[in-house]
């Protein structure tokens, strides 16, 4: 049923990568005779914060099986936002791995709910047995899980996933998805987050074995891939670009049916390298090419309220979203509510039984991410006369310039797609004195790239949609240049404050990193 790629040590006390149904199922119940023994009890927050591995599913299922409630934390998070991640859960538990123990240095103890503690080691499993009497009956809007957003745009907020809701996704899919005998789905998405949740939860009602991984670079995607030969691969964006731009071989992925992309949108030109590897059905017949299916989602949606559906014989349709799932109320509303007009720039507004109820111990920013009936998502969207739906931006990341409104992703996907040698790219807002300007950060395919030829390219690709200019075009020489959380989105907040004051930035750049003909400050003496 599993294999999960960093061992997941066992009732016994033994490293153990792969596991039948019945062996996860007995190791979560010694789990869960061990929390009762702690004295953790139906309604607590128990936080569980420890390198990536399925073992985050196993406690989930452990907690929520006698009515506790799992915080499940990144273990990519930086340990001080993660115990401000605990702290606002209330947790009364930490489970946690020694790396991560030495990483809170011991601060976990000033937290004001947190009773205990506790590392494997402390742990003894043999033997334990769950009694029956002690599973809880969930009612169906009893909290199962604590999911976290990725703090893109300020601390990372607690979602509510709730008995019912958290399944109705995976309900949905069960209904219109007959999986083939032969499927087997490789999740390369962090354990512990909500699409990783949402995904395991279909897998075992499927019946759908799973391959999960920790280390997600093409490298390790490619080697898993050419083991375990899976039908579907499970990712976000950043993973999926990643592939795309490391010349995949497509031996390596000969067994691969439909790419499955959730969280932000994927990028048209990375989706068209991904779809020319392995295969597909169609009329019966095994066709060269295989199928991505690209939903934006988030943790507060529960389940991906917007798909389509792209091959190789797809036209391009810039920041296309796709239609609403049939489980999906899905519009554009206007500022006052209203609902706006075929092809007009408005706020993404999302109703449906999979969408969650709440932040926990955070019910001002949940109301105000409601507008009537309407859970807004943060998304700028318009949708045509015939009901597609295009993603504009997040409304945090529009940027405000003099000459009118720029849309980060939107220019972003012109860059991919008409500069070919731009790999991935950024595009933010910058400060030029008291002048809002668009600042690009990009990885070229290629070293030594020119960035005044860049920017020249660039800049004729966004006129052609009628985007802003960049003012400032940065080349990307490492990672930390187009900075993700750990929930793998861009952190364009952390760009946005690099570029606050760009002629002093622009001043202290090393030669050759970045041009600025659009500045109109000069910095400071």
């Amino acid at each position: 049923m599993l294999v999960s790629e960093r061992a997941v040590v066992n009732a016994d006390g033994v490293p153990q990568n792969e596991f039948s149904l019945a062996e996860l199922c007995a190791l979560a119940d010694s789990w869960s005779a061990w929390y009762l023994a702690q004295g953790i009890s139906a309604r607590d927050r128990v936080a569980v914060y420890i390198e990536d591995s399925f073992e985050d599913q196993v406690h989930l299922t452990a907690l929520a099986q006698i009515g506790a409630i799992p915080v499940l934390v990144n273990g990519r998070m930086r340990p001080e936002v993660a115990l401000g991640v605990i702290e606002r859960s209330g947790a009364v538990g930490l489970y946690t791995d020694a790396a991560h123990l030495e990483l809170l240095d011991g601060r976990q103890a000033g937290l004001p709910a947190l009773r205990a503690s506790w590392v494997r080691a402390d742990a003894d499993l043999a033997g334990r047995v769950l009694p029956e009497a002690a599973r809880h009956r969930h009612a169906d809007d009893d909290p199962v899980v604590l999911c976290h957003t990725s703090g893109t745009t300020g601390n990372p907020k607690l979602v509510i996933w709730t008995h019912r809701q958290s399944v109705e996704g995976a309900r949905f899919r069960l209904s219109v998805h007959p999986e083939p005998e032969n499927s087997v789905m490789l999740s390369a998405v962090a354990q512990s987050h909500s699409g990783a949740i949402a995904f395991t939860f279909y897998a075992l009602l499927a019946g759908l074995p799973l391959v999960t991984l920790t280390d997600r670079s093409p490298a390790s995607v490619a080697r898993a891939t050419a083991t375990y030969r899976p039908t579907t691969i499970m990712a976000f964006h950043p993973t999926f670009a990643a592939l795309a731009t490391s010349e995949p071989d497509p031996a390596d992925f000969a067994s691969v049916e439909y790419w499955l992309n959730t969280g932000d949108s994927a990028h048209d030109p990375h989706v068209r390298t991904l779809t020319a590897l392995g295969h597909h059905t169609r009329d019966g017949k095994r066709v060269p090419g295989s199928v991505f299916g690209d939903s934006l989602g988030a943790s507060e949606l529960g389940w991906g309220p917007l798909r389509r559906v792209i091959t190789q014989d797809s036209p391009a349709r810039a920041r296309h979203i796709g239609r609403p799932v049939p489980i999906a109320d899905v519009t554009v509303l206007r500022e006052d509510g209203t609902e706006a007009a075929p092809d007009e720039t408005g706020l993404l507004a999302v109703r449906g039984g999979s969408v969650s109820p709440g932040y926990w111990n955070d019910s001002d920013t949940y109301y105000r991410s409601r507008l009537g009936t309407y859970r807004l998502t943060g998304d700028l969207a318009r949708r045509d006369a015939e009901g597609e739906f295009f993603h504009v931006d997040r409304v945090v990341d529009r940027i405000r310039t003099a000459e009118g409104d720029g849309y980060s992703v939107l220019m972003e996907e012109a860059l991919l797609l008409h500069v070919p040698q731009i790999a991935d790219c950024a595009v933010v807002a910058g400060l030029d004195g008291g002048r809002t300007v668009p600042v690009g950060v990009v990885r070229p395919y290629a070293d030594g790239a020119d960035a005044e030829e860049l920017l020249k390219l660039a800049n004729a690709a966004l006129a052609g949609i009628g985007q802003p200019e960049l003012a400032v075009l940065e080349i990307a020489t490492s990672d930390e240049d187009i900075p993700v959380g750990p929930t793998e989105k861009t952190l364009k907040r952390q760009l946005r404050d690099r570029y606050a004051d760009l002629p002093t930035y622009v001043a202290s750049a090393p030669p050759g990193k970045l041009t600025a003909p659009g500045l109109a400050s000069s910095p400071p003496a």
